[in-house]
């Protein structure tokens, strides 16, 4: 029995730089926005080079954010407190 093929549709949004480079490019080389988009993705995910590229920079924002959020969570907890004081003041004197 044959597999069943399908499409997913996604969405991705762009500036109008880059939307400007896709309409040239497609016009230059005389494609659809689809099959250039087709192609781009095709590379990314062919390029493992790209990909390990991007999982590295992730786990490096991963670790820098972990590292500011425990730097502010005394901040936020203060602040929260103050805020939660200031509300309980609005509420007593309505």
């Amino acid at each position: 029995m044959e597999k069943a093929t399908y499409q997913k549709h996604f969405s991705v949004i762009i500036n109008d730089r880059i939307a400007d480079r896709l309409a040239q490019f497609c016009s230059t080389v005389g494609i659809s926005e689809n099959a250039a988009v087709e192609i781009a993705m095709n590379y990314f995910f062919d390029d493992p080079q790209i990909v390990n590229g991007l999982m590295k920079g992730y786990r490096e924002m991963a670790n820098l954010n972990r590292e500011i959020s425990h730097d502010f969570s005394c901040c936020e907890e203060d602040a929260d407190f103050h805020l939660t004081q200031y509300r309980q003041r609005l509420q007593n004197f309505h």
